[in-house]
């Protein structure tokens, strides 16, 4: 089944320290399999979630911040078995080179992954998309027989960035912040519901959320969005897999049930 799992669904370094949400990224089984944004936990999370590191193909980081590329390296060494193989492809953003060691790197095809640049991962197509007012961070689009799925990464709103969404089956936004805390420099609800309005994805999901956006209620924001836009709006969960064919969303027997009520 072609799909994506949320291997966590925390951003910013409160929500980081704290867990209240996983930081493990996502977790794409395409026509190749692929982790976007290993941070703390990615390992531990894609293990819990039933996903063997050692199948993946690729591991992509869209910037330098610690919450996105924490455990590449060690999803590098699951992916090339122990760094026994040269095996698989790493594609780093430029602000992100020099957080991988040389000896990781030395292990993989290294792909430098700026802006509007394409690239394979085996049979999948990708495209790293430009970012607004995030430090030399990129967005990932991929172009999939299941449909063309784009993720925005950490960036502001800025209606250049629409034609880069234009298209998309999914749409992946890290919405950091609710619609009551404005800052140039992430998504909030509010300009994710205006950039949604000019993309019209058959399916909007909310993820990477800041402890305001926890506080306030991930799915009362999404809901918002929806009523907004006319479009289908989702709050990620910790765990939750979506499948891409039909567009359904499912969550695993073993996510911690204690943290429900931050949910």
């Amino acid at each position: 089944m072609a799909s994506i799992t949320f291997l966590g669904t925390g951003g910013g370094r409160f929500v980081i320290l704290n867990q209240r949400r996983y930081s493990g990224g996502l977790w794409l089984d395409l026509e190749e399999t692929v982790a976007m944004d290993p941070g703390p936990g990615a390992l531990i999370r894609a293990l819990q979630f039933k996903k063997d590191p050692q199948k993946l193909n690729g591991v992509l980081v869209s910037h330098n911040h610690i919450d996105h590329y924490n455990d590449a390296e060690i999803l590098v060494e699951a992916m090339t078995r122990g760094m026994k193989t040269k095996r698989g492809t790493l594609a780093l953003a430029v602000n992100a080179l020099d957080y991988v060691s040389d000896y990781h790197k030395s292990f993989v095809e290294l792909i430098t992954a700026e802006p509007q640049k394409k690239f394979r991962i085996g049979s999948l197509k990708i495209e790293a998309l430009p970012t607004s007012n995030h430090g030399g961070a990129v967005g990932f689009r991929f172009h999939s027989k299941h449909g063309e799925i784009t993720c925005t990464a950490d960036t502001a709103y800025d209606k250049e960035l629409v034609k880069h969404y234009k298209g998309s089956k999914v749409l992946i936004m890290n919405t950091i912040f609710p619609s009551s805390k404005e800052i140039d420099v992430h998504l909030n609800t509010r300009t994710a519901a205006l950039l949604l309005k000019a993309v019209r994805p058959k399916l909007a999901v909310l993820q990477h959320f800041g402890m305001t956006m926890l506080n306030c209620g991930p799915e009362k924001e999404a809901k918002k969005i929806e009523e907004e836009t006319g479009i289908r709006t989702i709050a990620a969960r910790d765990g939750m897999e979506l499948d891409l064919e039909t567009l359904a969303e499912s969550m695993p027997v073993n996510v911690r049930q204690s943290c429900l009520g931050s949910y």
